[in-house]
């Protein structure tokens, strides 16, 4: 288990009690990953398992990175994430033992446990202690004097209902992943990469990382048995700043390129389809073809092309004239590589498109891969990311009904004219 901490002691102590009160018989170690305190923390002699930590500097609210660092010291196949204001029933880590093992389907499960709210008031450490040993479902009346239930996010309960507690999640279910208390094998871990430890600041890493686990060919799951309480309410009962949350939106608008997330318009760094173009260039004009194929592609849609018969930016050859060139014209487009995709805008493309020879499509780029995944042999082959990541056969023909007028796919001739073909002559 890896818990990031900062600079609270008690509640740190109050947190590793509440791990050695643990039933079911599951064996664990805790990783204690200090996001940069003035000093590490304490750690009691006598809790029953292994418990280490290890530190980063402090450079801003950068818990990502330090459950990150913490992974790094885990030795668990299975890894849980358990933040450091977060106390576990003593069935917690059973229940989500359990359920990971049985979410998995050999391409990698994430789960998800129930974080309950409460007002801890001013109980004493025996008392909550006390309390985490009962039934998760108690109520106020059963509790201690002096705490109070909250109530738990309504989006977060509507959507595991929707969801049928993530078992049919999909693409934008990423939202109902959070990281107070994650579980996720490490196969899993390995495929997405982690947390993405450039996010500083409050919130978003956990969505990102959804993201990326459910392109990754995850199965889901909300374990609503294993319980853990928040001593307060969510953050949209505390009243977050706006500027908080807009600085999240503006982080995630950067990874995750659904347009419910970043709206459409803006070119960045991360598409949403990715296209390989893997038919051969010459690096001159006689790529017109190619030039004019790519133009159509790219048109008002959010994607970006490699060519990975191409030298890459970092090769001698990059930007000069000849086999293995970009096409001219194409290396002045940011949208526009040499090379092959890198893994980490694979791991966050919706869409990959393998692009054999110039064509040209019956619609824009967007509107052929939400028509599901189909090719045409030696021209084109549309895959959705979660398929590949699952080993799903690729797909046979094309769509049965898309309601395009024209052929899917037309050939762009070798000799076209690109003044005739761009001034539509």
């Amino acid at each position: 288990m890896i818990v990031p901490y900062f600079d609270d002691q008690p509640r740190l102590t109050l947190l590793l009690a509440a791990l050695a009160q643990q039933a079911g018989g599951v064996r664990f170690e805790v990783v204690i990953a200090d996001d940069g305190s003035p000093a590490p923390p304490t750690i009691p002699g006598d809790l029953g398992f292994t418990c280490t930590v290890v530190r980063q500097s402090d450079a801003g609210f950068r818990a990502a990175a330090a459950r990150n660092l913490g992974v790094t010291r885990a030795g668990a196949d299975l890894l849980l994430f358990l933040d450091g204001d977060t106390l576990p029933t003593a069935g917690y880590l059973r229940s989500m033992v359990d359920r990971l093992r049985t979410t998995d389907d050999g391409h990698g499960a994430l789960v998800v446990g129930r974080r309950r709210h409460a007002d801890l008031g001013s109980i004493d450490d025996h008392e909550v202690l006390r309390l985490l040993r009962r039934d998760p479902t108690v109520a106020d009346a059963d509790g201690p004097a002096g705490w109070r239930m909250l109530d738990e996010p309504a989006w977060l309960r509507d959507g595991y209902a929707r969801t049928g507690n993530l078992g049919s999640a999909g693409e934008e279910d990423f939202r109902l992943v959070i990281s107070a208390v994650l579980g996720m094998d490490r196969r899993l871990w390995q495929a997405t990469g982690g947390f993405d430890g450039s996010f500083v600041g409050y919130g978003g890493e956990d969505w990102d990382l959804g993201w990326r686990a459910w392109l990754a060919g995850a199965r889901m799951a909300y374990e609503p048995a294993a319980v853990a309480w928040h001593d307060g309410p969510d953050a949209a009962a505390r009243g977050t700043d706006p500027a908080v949350k807009n600085a999240e939106s503006l982080r995630l608008a950067r990874t995750v390129p659904l347009p419910s997330v970043r709206g459409s318009g803006l070119v960045l760094d991360q598409p949403d389809i990715v296209v390989r173009y893997v038919g051969p260039t010459t690096g001159t004009p006689a790529d017109a073809a190619v030039v004019a194929c790519v133009a159509g592609l790219l048109a008002n849609v959010d994607a970006a092309v490699w060519f990975p018969r191409c030298a890459d930016a970092g090769e001698p050859s990059a930007g000069s004239s000849g086999p293995g060139a970009l096409p001219p014209l194409l290396s002045a487009d940011p949208r526009a590589r040499a090379g092959d995709v890198p893994i980490e805008i694979l791991r966050r493309a919706r869409h990959v498109v393998t692009v054999h020879r110039p064509l040209r499509l019956a619609a824009p780029l967007d509107r052929c891969c939400a028509a599901g995944e189909w090719q045409e042999p030696g021209w084109l082959e549309i895959r959705r990311t979660r398929a590949l990541n699952r080993d799903e056969p690729p797909p046979t023909g094309v769509p049965a009904d898309p309601g395009w007028s024209a052929p899917p796919i037309r050939a762009i001739p070798d000799d076209l004219s690109l003044e005739r073909w761009w001034a539509g002559w």
